[in-house]
């Protein structure tokens, strides 16, 4: 039998563990994909259950939030999985704090039988066997959330220092809500904002939406439920977001309407379509609503291909002291940014209305002159959410201008050598008189010269641009909120390579020297691009 300590298996996530928790079960059937990053809790019996993280980042602290369009576009039942604007957010950071939330965990898979019985019923007199790792189905969303609630327990006491903390609170495990769900089976921030709206999730090259999702077609599925971890994970890691056992979720069901839920909750939601769903009828957006009851059965509903996969939460107010700070967090993303004349105009109609509820003495009029302050901070924080996503598309487009004219500035370097060594030729063929080579390497000779001069007109084009962006930019908003949306894509701009990272910070630079001077130096900006092209090639 495979021992694993839980100190190993959660080692990358800065976690210890208690004797009571060893992990005996085989891993190839509790993590059959083991990845890095994978968050390993221990089950009692040896068990054990794997965890991805979502990651949420947002520039807002402990108030921030990802916004995210829900639902499909021209669905034939908008009531049903109509678009509308939601929003997502997760309890952990990676300081531990509870002042700068940045993700959440989504269990790995579906909640798989052999998991279950070891919350529900108890130790087997034998460890499980691979054919206990099927989607476990045929139960009450009460029955999944106390099944949530008793392992959660089962963690404080055997292992919970396994548990994610959030400041001074500890995290729970919880069915998903609709919106993290949806977020995460769209592949959440792994993928791009294109691709993020697409019915599917971005496929690996070379392989085929059946290697994903076990659905009802005969290529695939046709009925019958796969073990968890059979088919190929999406972009974030999890597998079988889409097809196999349909998953319910926290939420209750409303209907849409034209951008947002509907004000009625009604029976509960199931997501991601099951192993009998033909392929055409389930994508990202699909949703079902079912009755929580079932009359003719006098029974509650349960159903033999839905079953349900678990998250790791947070509470929201994770320290005693934190009135304060997210009262703070509050103003500050409704807080006006210096370059905005409109909003400063803004700001004095909330002077205004501030001294008028000083001065006033009847409640009634205190109350609407309140309302009306609130009315204008949400206005003004939904603007501003706007406002700092279009910085960062903006700083996102002037980095891929200083990549594009870094690579030209490559390719040019490259044909340097070439435009030497053929001038070396042509000298030497005339000093032989060697009229066929000298005419053979001249040809050569001008396209490469051609080459090099087409380069230099993209690289203009490219730094005009970058100019261009920049100037707005700061014209526009202040250095503060700039370097504030800088840092906050920094990571993912690193992630693309050092390359793209060095164009992130030289166009930060870039802005505070605009800011500074009070103009663009494009001389300047074409010096540290080559300064760039210079360290790739070295």
């Amino acid at each position: 039998m495979l021992k694993t300590s839980l100190a190993l298996a959660v080692s990358l996530a800065g976690f210890t563990t208690t004797a009571q928790a060893e992990i005996t079960w085989k891993e190839s059937y509790y993590n059959p994909n083991p990845m890095d990053g994978d968050l390993v809790l221990p089950m009692p019996c040896g068990g054990a259950m794997t965890f991805r993280k979502v990651e949420t980042p947002n520039s807002d602290g402990a108030i921030g939030d990802v916004p995210v369009l829900l639902g499909e576009e021209g669905d034939n039942q908008p009531y049903l999985n109509g678009l509308r604007q939601s929003y997502v957010s997760g309890a952990f950071s990676d300081d531990g704090s509870g002042s700068n939330k940045g993700h959440f965990y989504l269990a790995k898979y579906e909640l798989a039988e052999a998991q279950y019985a070891v919350i529900a019923e108890g130790c087997p007199d034998r460890a499980p066997r691979k054919r206990a790792f099927k989607p476990v189905v045929d139960l009450s969303k009460l029955e999944f959330e106390q099944f949530a609630q008793d392992y959660t327990l089962w963690l404080m006491k055997e292992a919970a220092d396994a548990l994610p903390k959030a400041d001074d609170t500890k995290a729970y495990i919880r069915l998903p809500t609709e919106e993290e769900w949806e977020f995460a089976a769209r592949g959440g921030l792994a993928v791009e904002p294109a691709e993020f709206r697409q019915p599917f999730p971005p496929l690996q090259d070379g392989t085929q939406t059946t290697e994903y999702v076990a659905h009802g077609g005969t290529e695939s599925a046709g009925g019958k439920l796969q073990a968890v971890g059979t088919l190929l994970p999406n972009p974030l890691g999890l597998h079988d977001m889409l097809g196999n056992a349909s998953e319910i979720v926290s939420t209750p069901f409303a209907l849409v309407r034209h951008g947002r839920l509907h004000g009625q909750a009604g029976g509960f939601v199931k997501r991601g379509g099951d192993a009998r769903t033909p392929l055409g009828s389930m994508n990202s957006a699909t949703r079902y609503e079912v009755a929580p009851f079932d009359l003719r059965a006098t029974d509650v509903t349960r159903d033999r291909y839905t079953g349900a996969r678990m998250a790791i939460a947070g509470l929201a107010i994770t320290s005693s002291d934190q009135a304060e700070d997210l009262a703070k967090a509050l103003d500050e993303i409704a807080a006006l940014d210096s370059r905005m004349a409109a909003e400063i105009a803004e700001q004095d109609v909330l002077e205004v209305i501030d001294a008028l509820a000083k001065d006033a003495r009847n409640e009634q009029t205190k109350a609407s002159l309140a309302v009306i302050e609130d009315t204008i901070k949400r206005a003004r924080a939904e603007r501003n959410a706007q406002r700092d996503q279009s910085i960062r598309l903006i700083l996102n487009s002037g980095t891929l201008h200083c990549d594009q004219a870094v690579q030209a500035y490559i390719n040019a370097l490259a044909l340097v050598p070439q435009i030497e060594e053929l001038n070396d030729i042509i000298a030497e063929a005339r000093e032989n008189g060697d009229l066929e080579t000298i005419q053979a390497a001249t040809e050569i000779l001008q396209e490469a010269q051609q080459g090099v001069r087409d380069l230099e007109n993209r690289i203009d084009g490219e730094i005009v641009e970058y100019n261009n962006l920049a100037e707005g930019l700061v014209k526009d908003y202040s250095i503060e909120l700039l370097r504030r949306q800088a840092g906050f894509i920094e990571d993912k701009v690193r992630a693309r390579g050092d390359r793209r990272a060095s164009c992130l910070i030289t166009l930060r630079n870039h802005l505070a020297a605009r800011e500074a001077a009070g103009f663009i130096d494009s001389e300047l900006v074409k010096l540290d691009f080559q300064g760039i092209a210079l360290a790739a090639v070295e």
